[in-house]
């Protein structure tokens, strides 16, 4: 009974510890005739902004405000921000500022998580398209890599995002299109456009190294990809492997590695290919990417939706420099956009049209 009580009193002094009450005090300038609700706002932003900026909490969301109460409290309790609550103790206008003091309610954690939401993208495909120079110079001659065997080594694996890969001669075909046509091309029942590209480029080219004990020919295999989404480039990898081919030591009394090896080393070398393009499409999973504000009929979209890692449950900010926080909500999410609405107060919303925004708290 005794070591319960004991335990119940060290829970008790963590609980107590885990916050503190702290004083922040905060102004904005009156510059217009506008409500001064407005201005109360922009103080009260301040006051919190003031908070951070001496060090004691990392502070990323916490001003999405009206008229001084937290907007939405499922922000304040999904971010990891620092700030359990706050209320306003004071708050005057002298000379042509709204000045406000504050009590607020932190964590004492000193170690905060840092804000490193990525956005997971979701598509369920990549037109994908590869080009493989071979470069078999001084090379055996029993050396051969087809540009098939590669196609099916990648038709045969499952990959996710799935890719869709045209057959040779189609990417012939359309490589001749986009040199040269003298007729009005046919888009009936032609899909959308996959937003989402993956490149390949794989050169094979070969590797000598000569030493006192063996003369070794190899394969040097280099994989280089990227990933287009609406023709931009956001992500890019390349590897480098060398995969012996022939093995010799120098009198010649002793092979280790001859043509009888060639069909296991082509199979290597497909799988390491296959595996590049994979790490490729494993970043997907963390695009530091930053979407942007677009108008639509007088309503204000983002380029991003659903299938680019955008959640339900999102919110976002403006990413700029200034010290006062714009925030938005979803409304609508669709696979390549998100309807959003402005959660903060400002004066002119089509200043903001073409901006970018990040994600600042989520599911």
């Amino acid at each position: 009974m005794r070591s319960l009580f004991l335990i119940f009193c060290i829970l008790i002094s963590n609980c107590l510890r885990a916050e503190s009450l702290v004083r922040s005090e905060g102004m904005a300038l009156i510059t217009s005739t506008l409500d001064k609700s407005i201005y109360r706002t922009r103080a009260i932003e301040n006051a919190l902004q003031n908070l951070a900026s001496h060090g004691a909490q990392t502070l990323d969301s916490f001003s999405i405000v009206e008229n001084g109460k937290v907007l939405l409290d499922q922000v304040r309790l999904a971010s990891k921000l620092g700030v359990q609550q706050y209320s306003v103790v004071r708050e005057e206008i002298k000379g042509n500022a709204y000045h406000v003091a504050l009590n607020v309610v932190v964590n004492d954690v000193q170690n905060k998580v840092p804000n490193n939401i990525c956005l997971k993208a979701v598509p369920p495909s990549l037109d994908f398209s590869i080009d493989l120079q071979k470069k078999f110079t001084n090379m055996p001659a029993w050396v051969e890599y087809s540009d098939d065997l590669i196609v099916e080594a990648i038709s045969a694996r499952q990959f996710e995002p799935e890719l869709q890969i045209p057959t040779l001669q189609k990417q012939k075909l359309n490589r001749s299109n986009e040199l040269y046509s003298l007729y009005e091309k046919d888009n009936t029942n032609r899909a959308p456009d996959n937003l989402y590209k993956l490149f390949a480029k794989v050169v094979l080219e070969p590797s000598h190294n000569v030493n006192i004990f063996e003369k070794n020919i190899g394969l040097e295999v280099t994989v280089l990809s990227h990933v287009m989404r609406k023709d931009q480039k956001i992500l890019e990898h390349k590897t480098k492997e060398n995969f012996i081919i022939q093995q010799k030591n120098l009198n010649g009394l002793f092979s280790p590695v001859t043509r009888k090896n060639w069909p296991l080393t082509k199979n290597k070398v497909s799988n390491f290919i296959l595996e590049a393009l994979e790490k490729q499409l494993d970043q997907l999973s963390c695009l530091k990417l930053f979407p942007k504000i677009v108008a639509k009929s007088g309503d204000i979209f983002l380029d991003f939706g659903s299938f680019d890692g955008i959640e339900p449950t999102d919110m976002f900010a403006l990413r700029n420099s200034d010290a006062k926080k714009i925030y938005f909500k979803l409304e609508s999410l669709e696979e390549h956009q998100a309807k959003i609405k402005i959660v903060s107060q400002v004066e002119s919303l089509e200043s903001l049209v073409g901006s970018e925004v990040e994600v600042v708290s989520g599911s």
